[in-house]
């Protein structure tokens, strides 16, 4: 499961980068997502809640995304601004955490020049992909 969980994620991080339109910066490398663990933690609808990591590395980032349910960050390391759409920007850093519910499209960019590493739970819809790329 965990495998699978992070393949796929990677390839919709890979689609998602690849999809931006060429008027944009160029494409980043996405960020690395590390799982963990996963729990189920609802029955109807299925939900399991995944633990894990999400390293940043000067250079990488991730396009706007949702996820099927919500996201609950911790920055361990490095300074990320979080872009929320409709919300102004949030520059957090170590110690401090962030919060982004269901389908609420959103990404972490890197603030300087130190990579970032993040601790991260989510608790979504079972068998769904991780990442949801957000329509440009």
């Amino acid at each position: 499961m965990l495998y699978r969980t992070v393949f796929i994620f990677s390839g919709l991080l890979a689609t998602a980068a690849m999809a931006q339109p060429a008027a944009q910066a160029p494409a980043q490398p996405p960020a690395k997502r590390t799982i963990l663990q996963t729990a189920d933690v609802a029955a109807s609808p299925a939900q399991e809640t995944l633990f894990g990591t999400v390293e940043i590395a000067p250079g990488s980032g991730n396009a706007f995304h949702t996820h099927n349910g919500s996201e609950i960050g911790y920055v361990a390391q490095g300074h990320i601004r979080l872009e929320v759409k409709g919300q102004p920007s949030r520059d957090l850093g170590p110690g401090e955490s962030f919060m982004v519910p269901r389908g609420v499209v959103h990404r972490s960019v890197l603030v300087g020049g130190e990579p970032v590493k993040l601790i991260n739970t989510w608790t979504v819809d079972k068998g769904v992909p991780l990442l949801v790329p957000a329509p440009q």
